[in-house]
């Protein structure tokens, strides 16, 4: 993934880096033309704006600033976390979504219906907290405890989420058959 500066503001971060990011990977990933006639949506809310973002075709990438109606995916992430994750060069799990999209993401994506909490723990001992609601539901939910390392290495396709899991890098509460539909996501 490229190299984001870490001395940017949210709002670049959101509006110009991840979706410079997100086309030049799927473009170099040559999943284009998987990705014709597919439309994705997304709503970033921090802890005080909300930006949307429309993938569609796997090139055009639209963001504006504000909510949309009934978006695929609603990720909430507060403006401290999000600060710490720009200064710490941490963004993988932010970025790593849309950068990676393929025709059975896009389907997951819209079937998908609950929330996943992620927390993210730093070797210093801070921590990270996003939380995700898929397609509006906030039922079933889940909650996953795990490293921002092990993130990244998820992300980086390094290991899988089962691995981590196995060996217990990976804790999860709730409802546990949400967790396993999650999973097509960040394989």
């Amino acid at each position: 993934m490229a190299a984001v500066p870490n001395n940017i503001s949210i709002k670049e971060l959101l509006t110009q880096v991840m979706p410079e990011i997100s086309k030049k990977a799927l473009e170099d990933q040559g999943k284009v033309s998987e990705l014709a006639g597919t439309e994705v949506t997304m709503t970033v809310e921090t802890s005080t704006e909300k930006y949307s973002f429309t993938i569609k075709d796997g090139v055009n990438i639209n963001v504006v600033e504000g909510d949309m109606d009934s978006p695929n995916v609603r990720m909430t992430i507060s403006n401290d976390d999000l600060l710490k994750m720009i200064a710490q060069g941490e963004l993988d799990m932010l970025l790593g979504m849309s950068s990676d999209l393929n025709a059975q993401k896009v389907s997951t994506l819209k079937q998908l219906s609950g929330a996943m909490k992620v927390n993210l723990a730093n070797d210093d001992g801070s921590s990270y907290t996003i939380q995700t609601v898929f397609n509006g539901a906030l039922s079933p939910a889940c909650t996953m405890n795990l490293k921002t390392s092990d993130s990244a290495a998820i992300i980086k396709k390094e290991t899988s989420p089962v691995t981590l899991f196995m060996a217990g890098q990976i804790t999860m509460d709730g409802d546990m058959g949400f967790a396993m539909g999650f999973q097509p996501l960040v394989t």
